[in-house]
Order: C-alpha cells, then structure tokens, then sequence
C-alpha cells in the first residue's frame, strides 16, 4: 500500500478510532494514544494491509485488539487457583448470609396474622396463582391482593425497622 493510499484510506478513521478508544479506555489522552500507535503498527503493516478486502475493518480490529491489551495491563488476571479459593470463600458466606436472612424471615413471618401467613406461603413458597389463592383462602380476588399487600408492607416494616 502506498503512503497516498494509506492516507486516503485510512486517515479518515481517526475520528471514530478515537471515539472507539475513548470508550473502550475512558481516557481522552489515553485513547489518542491508543489511535497513534495502532496508526503506527497499521502503518508497519502496509504490506499486508494492501491484501485485506477491508483495510478498514482491518484498522478498526487493530485498534479494538490494542486498547484490549492495554485494559489488560491495567488489572493483570489472577491464576485461576487463586480465583477458585476466592469463589469458594465467596460461596460459603453468600450461602450463609442467605440462611441468616432465611432464619431472619421465618421469624418475622411467624409474627404476622394467620391469613396473611398463609398467603405469603401459598404465592411465593407453593408459587400459587391468585385464583388458586382465591379457593384454598376462600376469598375474592380483591381480599387476596389485600391481604397479600399487607403481608408485604408489614414484613418490610418489621426488616425496616429491625423487630
């Protein structure tokens, strides 16, 4: 590719190169620096670059594959050992902070009325639709949607107000 054609070709990029970079970095000077050294490897690259049906695209993916690396040097991977025992840990005390809420909930839903109780447990344990909810609690639909609401509102007051 010659230096007229390469110019003509490519140059034009450079705005949406740098828009691309900006995005992809986050940094206006870091990003125009990513633009002129991808300018720079395309430029070494010429040869090659006559070959490509789409020299732009070519450009593009250069630039893209750049900044990635440059994300990478940012926050270098940790060795997947050291992520295993690091999820694990995580999942242990995911896992106990869900029965601590758990424990938490059974305990509130204890002090709650009877109806509202057993309406709670029929639409979010036994997952019943609220017709179904409507024969087991013999109510209208309306009183169902109440007492379901209520139940709601008072388990939130209760976490809200830590009782």
């Amino acid at each position: 590719m010659t230096q007229r054609r390469f110019l003509d070709t490519l140059l034009p990029l450079q705005p949406t190169m740098r828009m691309v970079a900006e995005r992809l970095l986050g940094d206006k000077d870091e990003a125009a620096d990513a633009v002129q050294e991808t300018y720079a490897r395309l430029w070494e690259q010429r040869r090659k670059l006559a070959r490509h049906v789409a020299p732009e695209a070519f450009a593009m993916q250069t630039l893209k594959n750049h900044c990635i690396s440059l994300l990478r040097l940012r926050h270098p991977t940790e060795p997947l050992d050291v992520l295993a025992e690091t999820s694990d840990d995580d999942a242990r005390r995911e896992a106990e902070l869900l029965e601590d809420r758990a424990a938490t909930l059974d305990r509130l839903m204890e002090r709650l009325p009877e109806v509202q109780r057993r309406a709670i447990h029929l639409k979010y344990i036994q997952q019943m639709s609220h017709e179904e909810m409507q024969r087991e609690l013999n109510m209208s639909s309306a009183n169902v949607y109440t007492t379901l609401s209520r139940a709601v509102a008072n388990l939130k007051q209760m976490i809200h107000h830590g009782r």
